[in-house]
Parts: C-alpha cells; sequence; structure tokens
C-alpha cells in the first residue's frame, strides 16, 4: 500500500469518482468484462454483403421503407444498450 497521505486521498478521490478506471490502475480485475467489439465487428462483415445485394436487387423505395422501419423498431433498443453500459459494477467483496 501507499505510505503517502496524499496518494492515498487521491486514490480515494478517484475510487469515489470513477470506481472503474481506480480498479484498473489498481490491478483489481474486479471490473474487468469481455469486450463486445469482435462479435459487433463479426456480424458487420457478415450482414453487410447480403444487405448490398438485397438493397441493389429491390426497388429504392422499399429499400428506404425498410431502412426506417428498422431505424424506428432499433432505436429504443440502442438507448436501453446504451444505458445499460453506464450502469456501475456490482461490488464484490
Amino acid at each position: 500500500m501507499d505510505d503517502d497521505p496524499v496518494l492515498r486521498s487521491l486514490g480515494e478521490d478517484l475510487a469515489r469518482d470513477d470506481p472503474r478506471l481506480a480498479a484498473l490502475l489498481s490491478g483489481d480485475g474486479r471490473t474487468a468484462r469481455p469486450g463486445r467489439g469482435a462479435w459487433a465487428v463479426f456480424l458487420v462483415i457478415l450482414l453487410t454483403p447480403v444487405v448490398v445485394t438485397v438493397a441493389v436487387l429491390v426497388p429504392p423505395t422499399v429499400v428506404l421503407g425498410i431502412v426506417a422501419m428498422a431505424l424506428a423498431v432499433a432505436s429504443p433498443l440502442v438507448v436501453c444498450w446504451l444505458c445499460a453500459g453506464d450502469r456501475p459494477a456490482p461490488r464484490l467483496r
């Protein structure tokens, strides 16, 4: 542990303000979660040729309608997904 009271108080302030960053800096590893980025990249790479092919084959008004409906349906789900990422991680004892 740090014997310096200034560093200790800075560490406590950091833990209070941003517990995830404090856990990462201290090396606890309690908040480490597997990344979701690889799955997102894989899905984009997999679905892009399919979407482009369908968009080329159907009339533009149909594509515009499908895109508008998809955005209207997906927007609440995306907001919920983004808000769920803001929750602090549960404390492990």
